[in-house]
């Protein structure tokens, strides 16, 4: 099976390996490895071998850090958007009107 310079394994856009009855999906290809990523590649895996068409929208797959707090997002960033043209409105959320941070204790009260 066909690898990169980093061990992954090559896959087209359907998630086909360069054998022919193997598809890849998940920790083993390109992009993060993430759980939820994964499940998402697998079911357009299936869905390209069965009805011909499937699609991951990576945007909307969320990353994260298991870091004490830990930091997630979704989609792309401000400066992406910017870059692309994009109209956007952004906005913040207080750290502190966060249930989970207020109940480990990550912030002042």
């Amino acid at each position: 099976m066909a690898v990169d310079n980093k061990g992954r394994v090559e896959v087209d856009d359907e998630f086909r390996t360069n054998v022919p009855s193997i598809r890849a999906i998940g920790d083993v290809i390109r992009g993060p490895m993430l759980a939820h990523k994964a499940e998402e590649e697998g079911i357009a895996a299936v869905e390209f071998m069965f009805k011909g068409a499937g699609h991951v929208n990576y945007d909307a797959i969320p990353s994260v850090i298991y870091t004490n707090p830990e930091v997630a997002w979704v989609g792309k960033t401000e400066e992406e958007l910017t870059a692309a043209g994009v109209a956007f409105r952004s906005g913040v959320f207080p750290f502190m009107a966060n249930s989970r941070a207020r109940t480990n204790g990550m912030c002042m009260t």
